[in-house]
């Protein structure tokens, strides 16, 4: 964390700040791997998460303790995502209100259970590598690189039409994958 920031951190009580590293400790792997969702660059996930810290430690106060400390941490990185993105134009991966609302549905499902969370990270990343080389590639292109389907299209001699029904299709296969309907060796 960058020194000038630190001390401008508020002086609490000792008390909440061991209450305050104790509840974040339990949380930062979902608050990370949620950023990670939103953010292809991992210095610039890095630098959110602390500023997600700064912001919480300063609203700390406002929380509700007899809540769950891992949705507002994670609308709190959300907030500063949308608004990285909007200001500084940076490479960041913003969906919609209803893929967030989806992404926040999945994290919320595995609060509490880091394992059960990187399981199906590790079951989506033997999905993808598991998909035939052209689907694979499209997927690279279109979510690392951020091409859209009519780049893609161009690339891979198709219509942006038929590229985005591909990535209906791959989406489809993949979550059906990732929730064991399918076993990765059958696509």
């Amino acid at each position: 964390m960058n020194r000038e920031k630190v001390n401008k951190l508020p002086h609490k009580r000792d008390r909440s700040e061991v209450l305050f590293e104790t509840l974040v400790r339990e949380n930062e792997r979902t608050v990370t791997a949620f950023l990670r969702t939103m953010v292809r660059d991992p210095g610039f996930v890095d630098d959110l998460f602390q500023e997600t810290l700064i912001t919480a430690w300063n609203k700390f106060d406002e929380f509700d303790p007899s809540r769950s400390l891992g949705p507002w941490l994670r609308g709190i990185a959300f907030n500063l995502v949308r608004n990285a993105a909007r200001s500084r134009k940076r490479d960041c991966l913003v969906f919609g209100a209803a893929a967030t609302e989806a992404i926040e549905s999945l994290f919320n499902n595995f609060d509490g259970d880091q394992g059960k969370w990187e399981e199906q990270v590790d079951a989506l990343r033997a999905c993808v590598e598991a998909l035939p080389e052209k689907s694979r590639r499209i997927v690279e292109l279109r979510y690392e690189k951020r091409v859209n389907a009519a780049e893609i299209a161009q690339k891979v001699s198709s219509s942006p039409s038929a590229i985005r029904k591909k990535l209906q299709r791959i989406r489809q296969l993949l979550a059906e994958c990732v929730m064991g309907k399918i076993q990765p060796s059958q696509i």
